[in-house]
Formats: structure tokens, sequence, C-alpha cells
């Protein structure tokens, strides 16, 4: 909790300060509502069912040809058995808008943060390291509104962990498997052959935004 919290903190200080140079610095804060989905072809992608997700972010221009972004999104995913989980990634990020000449405007961005886990029926929650891309279409409709495409791509990092007590093996690996604490299955208290994997997600959305 601690490294979000200076995280943010760390965010917020680059943000003001660069709002401070007057005539350069502009301020975009926008939502976005759409597919949230497991990465196909994994694990999780076996159990999880694809959701409604929603977020929100916050850019800044940056006087040279980047730009600073903030954000976060929030989904809660469901299963056809008891399991569930709620994903829920605090991000910062760099973009960079390709000078493609058309009015379409096309960001690429890479940046990290955490993201707080929770896994039913478990009651198993916890912040994670998180990874972030994404890469946006969107246009200006006008000088103080912008409207478009944005996909999200998330990847929560589990694999370096420390491996887990037998009392704590909740994990979105074992969400994949099915593996819970009430469960008879003997390979459940081989704790000492745990393996751990990374929880990819991808949100796909329609995104709206407001030029301060």
């Amino acid at each position: 909790m601690q490294k979000l919290f200076t995280f943010i903190f760390l965010f917020l200080v680059v943000s003001v300060s660069l709002k401070a140079s007057p005539g350069r610095i502009n301020n975009e804060l926008g939502f976005w509502l759409g597919a949230s989905n497991p990465m196909p072809g994994t694990e999780l992608d076996e159990i999880l069912d694809s959701v409604v997700g929603m977020g929100g972010f916050y850019r800044i221009n940056w006087p040279w040809i980047f730009h600073l972004e903030s954000g976060f999104s929030y989904s809660y995913y469901t299963s056809r058995t008891t399991a569930r989980a709620t994903i829920a990634p605090v991000y910062a990020a760099v973009d960079y808008k390709l000078p493609f000449p058309w009015k379409l405007e096309t960001f690429i961005k890479a940046g990290g943060g955490y993201a707080h886990v929770s896994i039913r029926p478990d009651n198993k929650e916890g912040w994670e390291p998180l990874g972030y891309a994404g890469l946006e279409f969107s246009l200006l409709a006008s000088r103080h509104f912008r409207i478009g495409m944005r996909l999200d791509y998330n990847i929560i990092y589990e694999q370096n962990s420390s491996k887990p007590t037998q009392n704590d093996l909740i994990t979105l690996w074992q969400l994949s498997r099915g593996y819970l604490p009430t469960s008879l299955d003997p390979r459940y208290d081989s704790y000492g052959r745990f393996r751990l994997k990374n929880g990819e997600f991808f949100h796909f959305g329609i995104m709206m935004s407001f030029i301060l």
C-alpha cells in the first residue's frame, strides 16, 4: 500500500509542476466504457467470462513530444462456477502521439502501477504490481471535447512473487485452476510444487474526454 501512495504522490507532483508552465500545458479528463476480458488463450480465460468494464484517466501534454497519463479501471468478472474476481488497476503511463497526417489521432502508451485483486468466494485480496500498455484512436470533435476508442492491456505480476504458504494459496492462478481451500484434491496440499503465473487482461471501449 505504501508503494501505491508513493506512486500516486510522485505523479501528482509532476502534474502540478507541469501545470505551472503557463501557455504550454493542456489538461484532459476522460472516461471509457466497454468490454473487459481475460486474455484469450490463457488459463483465466477458460473460467472467467467477459464483462462490461469502465475506467477514467487524466492526461497532460508534456512540453516535449510526450504526454503523461494516469488512470484507473474497474472490472468485476463472473464465471459459470462460484469463482469471482474484481480487478481494479491504478496506473501511470507515458503516451506518444504518432505523427500521422490526418485528423484521427493515434496514441501508443506504456507504463505501470498496481492492481487491487479480490478473489471470491475465498475473500482473498491485495495489491499486485501491474504492467500497462495501450492504444488509442481519437478525434478532437471540438477544442474542448475528444471522442474515440481505446484498447488497454494489463498484466498483473504474480510470477515473481514469493511462494505462498499453505494457508494463503489463493491467487489468480489458483482461481484459474479452480483449487479452493475446501477442495479435497490432493494437488492442493502439494504447495511445495506450487507454480505462480501472471494474469493478463485487456479492455476495449468507447472513450470521451474533456480538454480543460
